[in-house]
């Protein structure tokens, strides 16, 4: 079978001839096309002509309505509207024809549009009544005086129209003079095209997921609550106060922790940590390095040593998640404060004078990291001194240094005084901490009474010797 030749029949395919053997003359082959002599493209404005705009907007399965003139009089609703909300009656005001669109709150934007030209929408809007709640999104679009001949001209009666309904012949809205619409210009649009999606699957998907986040969060609040301590040890030579402040709602809840542990000899322990991350898991870490720190405290171990015991069960307990930790020992017959920080923010000390120091920022790194060398560090403390050990969520903001924050919990706390739980109350509130702060906090507060016997040989205020491991 010859092939070619019958390619040759097939529809489109370039027909082969040959040549003739001497041809009477030259054999002109015609160059490719130029644009302008293409026949001549279809005028957008005149897509009515070709399809029917009113049978395209009725087969559409969304709701569509088209008003026009500045009472925005009803020219047309498609088969969804009307399925939706009832029969409407061409050519009067949206107010009357419309009153749905005055719940979801859409006839304002109808004369934004008309004065605008712009489009306009409103989102996740509840329409009562139609088997329950059914929530739409709503878009109004301007329609020039050429596309807007979709409904009849709403001078006609409102009998009329509803004799004839919405699916009768476009006609011409009123005005439009020589194809274009009156205004500034002749350019105002003649008609608002109002077009709503049913989004009520997504809004209900996403209320279950609030509430699913809502129980979520409550249950770490309560556990997290739960594995703080219930009461504080109060030594007879030392006032202690603390407060945990969860995130707000759209804040999870982390891992703060803090503690204070009543060991032998009249000393007690300090401890303030947070553990990385949000949620159950976070707290449930939390539980675990808190017990984990009362048991080697009664070891009666020193602050680094702690610190290095705790770095190798936060890996035991979870590798991929860190925590920070600064546990302090305050011995009331020297007037020593020994403490060792893995990773945490540094201490806080307000002096009988009024001047705050820093405790010593060389610390140790995170818990959970491996290895790594903590020390510890020796403070002497004068009667009437406040210390404050707290978490990053009392100083650290998204759009500010933390550096920036530490010096105004200093400043904060140079004119803070009074027993410690007046001086948390008053640092959380300085500091902006509220119910809807987008950061648990937790604050640990000590104060050493003024009248206490001042040991012998105070000596300078920060001690040289330190302690590693």
């Amino acid at each position: 079978m010859n092939l070619m030749r019958w390619s040759a029949r097939l529809t489109g395919a370039a027909w082969r001839a040959a040549l003739p053997a001497a041809p009477a003359e030259p054999v002109t082959v015609p160059g490719p096309r130029e644009p302008t002599t293409a026949p001549a493209l279809l005028d957008l404005c005149d897509l009515h002509e070709l399809y029917d705009l009113r049978d395209v907007l009725r087969r559409l399965p969304a709701p569509i309505a088209v008003t026009y003139g500045p009472l925005h009089q009803l020219g047309y609703a498609n088969r969804a509207y009307r399925e939706l909300f009832g029969e409407r009656t061409n050519g009067l005001p949206a107010s009357e024809a419309l009153p749905e669109l005055a719940a979801l709150g859409v006839l304002p934007l109808l004369d934004q549009v008309i004065r605008s030209g712009r489009p306009r929408s409103v989102k996740a809007r509840c329409i009562l009544g139609l088997g329950g709640s059914r929530y739409y999104n709503v878009s109004c679009v301007p329609l020039g005086a050429e596309l807007s001949t979709v409904g009849p001209p709403p001078a006609h009666s409102a009998a009329h129209s509803a004799d004839h309904s919405t699916e009768r012949a476009p006609g011409r809205p009123p005005g439009r003079t020589n194809g274009r619409a009156h205004g500034a210009g002749g350019t105002d649009p003649a008609a608002v095209l109002i077009f709503a999606t049913e989004i009520t699957d997504q809004v209900q998907a996403a209320t279950r997921l609030r509430e699913a986040e809502r129980r979520q969060r409550e249950a770490a609040v309560t556990l997290q609550r739960s594995l703080l301590p219930q009461k504080l040890e109060q030594p007879a030579d030392l006032r202690v106060a603390a407060t945990y402040q969860p995130g707000g709602a759209e804040a999870a809840v982390g891992g703060d922790w803090y503690d204070v542990i009543g060991l032998g000899g009249g000393r007690t322990a300090l401890v303030i940590g947070d553990v990385m991350g949000r949620g159950l898991r976070a707290a449930a870490v939390m539980g675990q390095l808190r017990t984990a720190v009362r048991a080697y405290a009664r070891l009666d171990l020193p602050p680094h040593e702690v610190m290095h015991l705790l770095d190798g069960i936060a890996m035991e307990i979870d590798a991929n998640q860190i925590a920070t930790c600064t546990y302090a020992i305050w011995d009331p017959a020297p007037g020593t404060l020994l403490y060792a920080s893995a990773g945490h923010l540094p201490l806080l000390l307000r002096c009988p004078d009024g001047t705050v120091l820093r405790g010593e920022e060389q610390n140790g790194p995170p818990l959970g990291t491996g290895g790594g060398t903590h020390l510890s560090h020796t403070l002497r403390l004068l009667p009437g001194t406040t210390g404050v050990l707290y978490t990053d969520g009392l100083v650290e903001r998204r759009d500010e240094d933390i550096d920036q924050g530490l010096d105004q919990l200093a400043r904060t706390l140079s004119g803070a005084v009074g027993e410690p739980e007046v001086v948390c109350a008053r640092l959380l509130r300085a500091m902006g901490v509220t119910s809807d702060h987008d950061d648990d906090v937790a604050v640990l507060a000590f104060h050493l009474p003024a009248d206490l016997p001042v040991p012998p040989d105070p000596g300078p205020s920060l001690d040289s010797a330190n302690t590693e491991v």
